[in-house]
């Protein structure tokens, strides 16, 4: 082979590092999202995987429905005057998180009226699933002073127990739902101040991917 013919394939060096560099660039942005938790970057990851010829198929469909229900329950959330809700997309799960205040009363597991529309349009959204469904209950540290419970292990988890009631009521299977108290112990922001406290006060809503669902933490 001649020294000219060597020169025609010399193309392919570049092209080979751009190759690379897309390919790191896609798992960057994939890494990205499952930290991020963004539903819009999850639905653009799920498309881009489509075209790309994904050999999982139906799992990236899945996705990619879990992915625009998520962003529709979003919109639904605003339109309902709650802005300050969290929605989170990973491998694992689609986490909604509400505040305590929005559902109950201080010290109360007793659902309020403004809970009744957040809930339905949540079971709306979950009964376009067939996947299982946690529901979590967390507090702040404040000790219980008194009252029908004894701890914050108790009303977390009576929490927790509410809204499953409640979503089984709106006509969501009751064998798809499991659910845990946490009590004070898996905060997400500083006990020592109000605004903490008040973030610490949740309920966390999770539709799980259903080859996740067994060991997610």
């Amino acid at each position: 082979m001649s020294a000219a013919q060597d020169d025609t394939q010399l193309w392919m060096v570049p092209y080979a590092d751009l190759m690379s560099m897309l390919v790191i660039l896609f798992m960057s942005l994939f890494g990205y999202a499952y930290q991020n938790g963004s539903p819009q970057m999850e639905r653009t990851l799920s498309k881009l995987q489509l075209e790309m010829g994904s050999k999982e198929q139906v799992k990236v469909r899945e996705r990619l429905k879990e992915a625009e229900l998520a962003i529709d329950l979003k919109e639904q959330m605003g339109k309902l005057g709650l802005s300050d809700i969290g929605l989170q997309v990973t491998s694992k799960r689609v986490r909604l998180t509400l505040p305590a205040p929005v559902l109950f009363s201080e010290g109360s597991e007793k659902l309020g009226g403004q809970a009744m529309p957040v809930l339905e349009a949540v079971a709306k959204y979950l009964s376009q699933s067939r996947e299982p469904v946690l529901i979590e209950g967390h507090t702040d540290n404040v000790p219980i002073a008194g009252g029908r419970y004894r701890s914050n292990w108790e009303l977390s988890a009576a929490r927790a127990y509410s809204v499953v009631d409640r979503f089984i009521a709106l006509g969501v299977p009751a064998s798809r739902f499991s659910l845990r108290g946490y009590a004070e112990h898996r905060p997400v922001a500083d006990n020592s101040t109000p605004d903490g406290r008040r973030a610490n006060r949740r309920i966390e809503i999770s539709l799980l991917r259903r080859e996740e669902a067994e060991v997610a933490p």
